[in-house]
């Protein structure tokens, strides 16, 4: 791409060519973030992006997860099984976003099929975290959080099925938020669960998020919330979030709760009865069997192309009978429900995640693998069950990030996204 191309766009080009100008020097740091970048396209991107008078990404760089089709590029999903064909037209958020301006940056590496926390990948290589060297970013979109932390892209597209895109926002210093499922279309994106996924992104900050979350819909929200006359309360959980918690993690997030209380707001600690229901449900069932019947026929044929690590859960379907999973979904509608009439208008404040990045050394011992992969995806994953929306925000301790945790209702994402704006502020103090 020549610098020259386009002088409308000038701080593009110029951000676009030094990030090529970076991979053409090939820093250990940038190691396995893509998977493949939409470099032959990008004069044609500029060129579309300068016709506009305005859009909401205008001038900014976006990565895209591996799971999602983009015109004229494989979607890979982090395997070694699936076709390798060209897609033909781009999932529908993916075309929204270029309507909005933004410069898709390339395709970013993933945990195989989305199917883990931690962001490990043998097939395309693992990302390193670049605030904990030689431990893992997060997953499962683990190259589009480290791509928004260095630098590379300001949005980052990625899915949540349990915690994808606030989980390693959490490891890795930045914002991650998970809409509530239907509110951005899946067309066009590879599917893990199909009751739980939901299309979410990430980003340096909770104003990116949001504008990247108006334009994957097609929507700008123009009401203004009036936050001061909802008497909201945060709501921390005694009976859920807390197990086994690090010592650093609970003392930075009781420095973000205090913070955040001594701010105006109140912040409340009380038992939540319908947490302790759910802590009873076999959750892993939704993604394993609904995993297993997407891709059966390549699973079946080419099961040992599959990291053993995601292929023991797709396997974990053969446990599950069809009276079981059914009444599963039957009742996670009640629990929803119940759940939603005791937050109402609240929001619950956890820690997004309970343990520091594991080090990828530890995690090729397959029991620990699982266990810090359990552990990482506990607080973020009933944001999915409960279909309601979720966002991680950074706070620093000792220069070192945790995730502070915000949910909210089914279908209260403008709410919750107005609120973290004031709330981010806050940690930031």
């Amino acid at each position: 791409m020549k610098k020259d191309i386009n002088s409308k766009n000038k701080k593009l080009v110029d951000k676009v060519f030094k990030i090529l100008t970076t991979f053409k020097d090939k820093p250990k740091k940038i190691e396995n973030i893509f998977t493949e970048l939409f470099e032959k396209d990008f004069e044609v991107q500029l060129n579309e992006i300068s016709k506009l008078k305005n859009g909401l990404l205008k001038g900014l760089i976006i990565s895209v997860k591996d799971l999602f089709d983009v015109k004229g590029y494989h979607t890979r999903g982090g395997t070694k099984f699936l076709e390798p064909n060209i897609s033909i037209s781009d999932a529908k958020c993916i075309y929204n976003i270029r309507k909005a301006g933004g410069l898709l940056l390339g395709h970013t590496n993933m945990t195989e099929l989305a199917y883990s926390g931690l962001g490990i990948n043998p097939h395309y290589g693992t990302p390193d975290n670049p605030l904990y060297p030689g431990s893992v970013p997060g997953g499962s979109t683990s190259g589009g959080a480290v791509s928004v932390a260095l630098d590379l892209a300001d949005i980052t597209i990625g899915t949540d099925t349990g915690g994808s895109t606030r989980i390693p926002a959490a490891f890795t210093g930045i914002t991650g938020f998970k809409p509530t499922q239907d509110r951005i279309s899946r067309d066009g994106v590879l599917t893990l669960s199909s009751s739980l996924d939901s299309v979410g992104l990430m980003a340096k900050n909770v104003e990116l998020c949001k504008l990247g979350y108006q334009a994957m819909r097609g929507k700008v929200n123009t009401k203004q919330e009036k936050l001061e006359n909802k008497n909201l309360k945060f709501i921390i959980p005694s009976n859920f979030g807390f197990e086994n918690i690090d010592t650093e993690i609970r003392v930075a997030f009781d420095f973000a709760k205090k913070k955040i209380s001594e701010s105006g707001y109140e912040v409340i600690e009380m038992n939540i009865p319908v947490l302790d229901l759910y802590k009873k449900v076999p959750i892993w069932q939704f993604a394993s069997v609904e995993c297993a019947t997407e891709y059966f026929y390549l699973y079946d044929e080419k099961k040992y192309l599959i990291d053993p690590n995601v292929l023991r859960r797709i396997e974990r379907a053969n446990e599950v009978t069809a009276v079981e999973y059914n009444l599963l979904k039957k009742i996670r509608e009640n629990i929803i429900v119940e759940f939603n009439q005791f937050l109402k208008n609240n929001f619950l404040l956890l820690p997004t995640v309970t343990i520091k990045p594991p080090s990828l050394e530890k995690c090729k011992d397959s029991e620990y693998y699982d266990e810090a992969n359990l552990v990482s995806l506990r607080n973020t994953t009933l944001a999915n069950y409960m279909n309601g929306c979720s966002i991680s925000i950074p706070y620093f301790e000792n220069k070192k990030p945790i995730g502070i945790m915000l949910n909210a209702t089914t279908n209260e994402d403008d709410y919750l996204l107005s609120i973290s704006s004031e709330i981010e502020k806050v940690l930031q103090k």
